[in-house]
C-alpha cells in the first residue's frame, strides 16, 4: 500500500511539472514581444500612392494603376496620363524622417499639349506621414525655358543637363546651348550649386525682407534655379506678401491688400501711400523703397515702368468689393548680362 502511494505521488508530481513547463513555455511565446528591447519598426510609407491619390483628388479618373503608380484622365476629350517614379529616399534634412525625390511625368495627346510636362520634386516629410515642404524643378513643358535630361542622383547630388527649349528659343537646333547642373538639399532648401558659388544674392545670408513676417518659406525657382523667398505679413485689415528671387539682379514682387468698403479714388490714393510707407518702415530694403515712395509722392501714379538708377519699378492697382490691392514689381539691375532666363541659369557675368 505504501509503495502504491509513493508511485501515485511520483506520477502526480511529474504530471504537474510537465503542465507547469508547458504553461511557462506558452507564456514566454506570448510575452516575448513585450520583454524584448523595443526597436523602431515603423513601416515605410508609400509616398507614390500618396502622391497619386493627391493627383486624383476629387477627379474621376479613367484608370488608376497603383502597381505602376499611374493614372489617366479623360479630361473632356483632351485625355492625359500622370505617373510617378521615385528617384531617391533618404533623410535630407537630418530630422530622423525619411524624405523623397520624385519624378512626375504627365503625357497629353500631343507632344506640345499643355498636359505634357515633367518635373522633379524634393518632398520633405514631417511627423505623422505629413508632407511638410515641396521644392519643384521643371524638367519639361512645351514652352518651358529649359529641358532637363541625363538626370542622375548619387551621393546627395542630383545632376542634370539643361538645354534651351527649341520652342521658346527660335534658333536652329544646332545653336541651342546646354549647361550641366547639380542640385543639393542644404539648410532647408534645394540649391543649384552654381547659385551658391556664383550669384550675388547667395551672399545675402538669412534673407529677410519683412521685419515682422508671420510666414516665411524658401524654395527654388523652377526655371532658372535661383532661391525664391516668400514672406507674408498679416494685420487686422492689411496683408502684405513678398516674393524675392534672382541671381545677381534682385527681382521683387510685393502685394498689399487692404480690407475696406471705401473704394473711392481718395481712399485708394491714401491706401497706396500707406502701403509704400509700410514698405519703407518695415522692410530690410528701406533704401530702395524710399526711392519708390519718393517718386510716387511727387509724380502722377500710373502703371508705366519707371527707371531710377539701377531700380526699375511699376505699381498696379486693383479694387473689388471690400478690398483694394496694390502690386509693386521692382527690379534692381546689378548685372546687365543677366536680363534673360538662360543668362540667369548660366550665371553669366
Amino acid at each position: 500500500m505504501k509503495s502504491v502511494l509513493i508511485v501515485l505521488l511520483f506520477l502526480l508530481f511529474n504530471c504537474g511539472k510537465k503542465q507547469t513547463e508547458k504553461k511557462t513555455l506558452n507564456q514566454s511565446v506570448s510575452i516575448s514581444k513585450d520583454d524584448m528591447p523595443i526597436r523602431e519598426t515603423k513601416q515605410k510609407i508609400d509616398i507614390l500612392k500618396i502622391l497619386l491619390d493627391e493627383e486624383i483628388g476629387n477627379e474621376k479618373p479613367e484608370k488608376v494603376d497603383y502597381e505602376n503608380y499611374s493614372v489617366s484622365f479623360r479630361n473632356n476629350g483632351d485625355s492625359y496620363s500622370v505617373s510617378f517614379l521615385k528617384i531617391a529616399s533618404e533623410d535630407l534634412n537630418k530630422d530622423g524622417i525619411e524624405d523623397y525625390i520624385i519624378e512626375r511625368n504627365s503625357e497629353g495627346m500631343l507632344g506640345g499639349n499643355a498636359n505634357t510636362n515633367s518635373e522633379i520634386s524634393y518632398i520633405i516629410m514631417g511627423k505623422d506621414d505629413h508632407i511638410q515642404d515641396k521644392h519643384r524643378i521643371l524638367t519639361y513643358a512645351p514652352f518651358s525655358y529649359n529641358i532637363l535630361d541625363n538626370i542622375a542622383y548619387k551621393n546627395g547630388v542630383l545632376k542634370a543637363t539643361a538645354t534651351q527649349n527649341y520652342r521658346t528659343y527660335s534658333i536652329p537646333e544646332e545653336e541651342l546651348e546646354s549647361a550641366d547642373l547639380s542640385f543639393i538639399y542644404k539648410d532647408g532648401n534645394v540649391y543649384e550649386e552654381t547659385y551658391l558659388s556664383n550669384c550675388e544674392l547667395a551672399k545675402w545670408k538669412n534673407k529677410k525682407v519683412l521685419k515682422n513676417a508671420s510666414e516665411s518659406f524658401r524654395t527654388i525657382d523652377m526655371h532658372n534655379y535661383t532661391e525664391v523667398l516668400n514672406e507674408k505679413f498679416n494685420a487686422e485689415d492689411f496683408e502684405c506678401t513678398v516674393e524675392l528671387s534672382g541671381c545677381d539682379n534682385l527681382d521683387l514682387i510685393v502685394e498689399g491688400n487692404f480690407i475696406t468698403s471705401d473704394l473711392s479714388q481718395k481712399n485708394i490714393d491714401s491706401k497706396r501711400k500707406q502701403f509704400l510707407n509700410f514698405l519703407f518702415q518695415n522692410t530690410s530694403l528701406a533704401e530702395d523703397f524710399k526711392i519708390v515712395q519718393s517718386y510716387y509722392l511727387s509724380n502722377p501714379v500710373s502703371e508705366e515702368l519707371v527707371t531710377k538708377g539701377k531700380l526699375s519699378f511699376n505699381i498696379f492697382t486693383n479694387k473689388e468689393k471690400g478690398k483694394i490691392n496694390f502690386r509693386l514689381v521692382l527690379n534692381k539691375d546689378n548685372n546687365q548680362n543677366q536680363a534673360e532666363n538662360w543668362e540667369i541659369t548660366t550665371r553669366k557675368k
